[in-house]
């Protein structure tokens, strides 16, 4: 009797336990092999071999592929590899999905994450092409994946000085962060075009995105020297903030401080490139009071000058300095994450303590797709970095899903994260598929803009969940438009909402900070009831009867004078 007792209790627990998800593996060696070769000469691969021969040597291109029936569902797609020379750069196609990863140097067979995938019933078409080559395959498997989910971050500023403006800023990208997109385009700087331009309006239908990004490589004094005029675009970039209310984030593709090579395919227009100069940096650096350290100092001046004029004009900037480090081919980078991390701390001292400049969000970018991309070698430090940009240039199908992941992992509830840079449109579709929630996003100008799709581009900028121009609230850079700074919602007008987000914050949180003094007191009360809008007009019979709204009001304003008064007695 105990046995059947203890055999039905074994099968009472098998039933409740969870099952562990199926995983499903290929072996490469089982696909159609075109221009590569089965091989089983070095030990450590799964199944009876593995493909070899991605060469790279000649116009045809070497891949394998499989026609496999992969369960419907969402799945990481993990590449069992060998790439014994080097980091690697693949392509891959997960049923009509294209896209590319890299393998890390390994001379054993190994595993790299290639991304995630949603993968319908039937018959699945799986491929891995050359891309850099030289490298071994061993299977594709799917795990099946749950995106993750995404926590809030603070606004907080890594400048404690930080003007309020640049705080509303924060404030606003933060609450809408999780929820909201808001669209980007970067601009073509120093041509005296309007923004945008007008062969992107004529496919966006006229609908003008969020965020202008641009550029202050004109700025940079070693292209001035040659000649090179920047054309007013900071002026032009305060004016369109000022006019329209937009957003401004700007980057610097720093022309080297000296030591242009300037010759035949490298010249001094070329110098953000690392293969254009032979400016020693780490030298540079380790000498504070030598010629080229003053030289770093002197371009970074020149830029304060035009970063100063946004703060006079009340424009705050989404500031992504030293982008793509991580990919080594600007001067910044070229010297592995040391350098880079010295450099980013004289920049940000030199900017923030130097010149005084607090009108600042200090944007860190990521180069996608290489070897140390996401690494924490390169990453300045949360006190020097207040956002991260990732720059992601892909196959238009790729949902993206993969560098936002990592992203996540690495910053989820500490730093927003944002589509700095991309050559293709995101689809807010698969965004919500794999719930990415960029801060922002912002593509790639010239070519890239010819070669959006009309309809694609419509559709992204007239979905819900994306911010252009025309949806965003009154900010107080706007000219002649009045800002509401105890719309802590920023839904378009002082209400409870707002009411009850002052309650919340009162005392411990600066959530509630209308008058941006970094805290949560009966100060910012008193603006919020000054702000406060009613429902409907005040009649005979609605005063007669005051709104419980209304009575709230009442009530904490007395607290809140009282609190001030207290205070004020309390002072020195």
């Amino acid at each position: 009797m105990t046995r059947h007792i203890l055999s039905l209790a074994a099968l009472m627990y098998c039933l409740a336990a969870p099952v562990s998800a199926q995983i499903f593996r290929y072996e490469a060696e089982d696909g159609n092999l075109v221009n590569t070769v089965f091989s089983n000469s070095v030990s450590g691969y799964s199944g009876t071999g593995y493909v070899t021969s991605f060469e790279n040597n000649d116009p045809n291109e070497d891949y394998f592929e499989l026609n496999v029936d992969v369960p419907e569902g969402i799945y990481e797609m993990w590449v069992g590899y060998r790439s014994p020379f080097g980091f690697k750069g693949y392509d891959y196609q997960v049923d009509g999905e294209f896209g590319s990863g890299g393998f890390e140097q390994s001379s054993v067979f190994t595993e790299d994450r290639a991304g995630l995938f949603s993968l319908s019933a039937g018959v699945n078409t799986l491929g891995i092409y050359e891309g850099w080559g030289y490298y071994d395959v061993d299977y594709l498997e799917f795990r099946p994946y749950t995106p993750p989910t995404l926590s809030p971050v603070a606004p907080t500023l890594n400048n404690p000085l930080a003007d309020a403006n640049t705080q509303v800023l924060m404030n606003y990208l933060a609450s809408q962060y999780g929820s909201k997109t808001l669209s980007g385009q970067h601009h073509e700087q120093s041509k005296n075009l309007s923004f945008p331009v007008q062969s992107y309006l004529n496919k966006s239908g006229g609908i003008v995105p969020a965020v202008r990004s641009s550029d202050f490589i004109n700025y940079s004094p070693t292209r001035v020297q040659f000649g090179d005029t920047p054309d007013n675009e900071s002026e032009q970039s305060i004016a369109w903030a000022q006019q329209t209310g937009g957003v401004v984030s700007m980057m610097w593709h720093w022309n080297a401080p000296g030591d242009l090579i300037n010759e035949p395919d490298k010249e001094w227009w070329r110098g953000f490139y690392e293969y254009a100069t032979t400016f020693d940096l780490p030298g540079a650096l380790a000498n504070p009071g030598g010629a080229d350290y003053a030289k770093i100092l002197n371009d970074i001046d020149a830029i304060a000058v035009e970063l100063q004029k946004f703060e006079d004009a009340g424009v705050p900037v989404i500031w992504h300095p030293l982008h793509e480090a991580q990919g080594g081919w600007f001067w910044w980078g070229a010297h592995g994450p040391d350098a880079f991390k010295q450099l980013w701390g004289v920049m940000h001292d030199r900017l923030t303590n130097h010149h005084g400049l607090n009108n600042l969000i200090w944007e860190y970018v990521v180069a996608t797709g290489t070897a140390e991309g996401f690494s924490p070698d390169w990453y300045p430090g949360d006190d020097l970095v207040d956002m991260v940009g990732l720059d992601i240039y892909t196959d238009p199908t790729s949902s993206m899903s993969d560098q936002w992941t990592e992203a996540h992992g690495i910053y989820d509830g500490n730093k927003m994260i944002a589509l700095s840079e991309t050559g293709t449109l995101p689809d807010p579709a698969l965004m919500d598929q794999w719930g990415i929630e960029w801060s922002y996003f912002s593509p790639w100008k010239g070519s890239f803009v010819d070669e959006m799709d009309a309809a694609q581009l419509q559709a992204l900028l007239s979905h819900e969940d994306i911010i252009v121009l025309d949806e965003l609230p009154v900010l107080p850079w706007k000219a002649n438009a009045e800002f509401l700074s105890a719309d802590f919602d920023f839904d378009g007008d002082v209400d409870n909402d707002d009411l009850a987000t002052w309650q919340a914050a009162y005392g411990n949180s600066a959530g509630g900070d209308a008058d941006f003094n970094g805290v949560t007191d009966g100060a910012d009360f008193l603006l919020l009831q000054s702000q406060f809008t009613r429902p409907e007009p005040l009649n005979a019979s609605s005063a007669a009867v005051p709104e419980p709204a209304t009575i709230v009001l009442a009530l904490l304003a007395i607290v809140a004078l009282v609190v001030c008064l207290n205070r004020y007695w309390s002072a020195p």
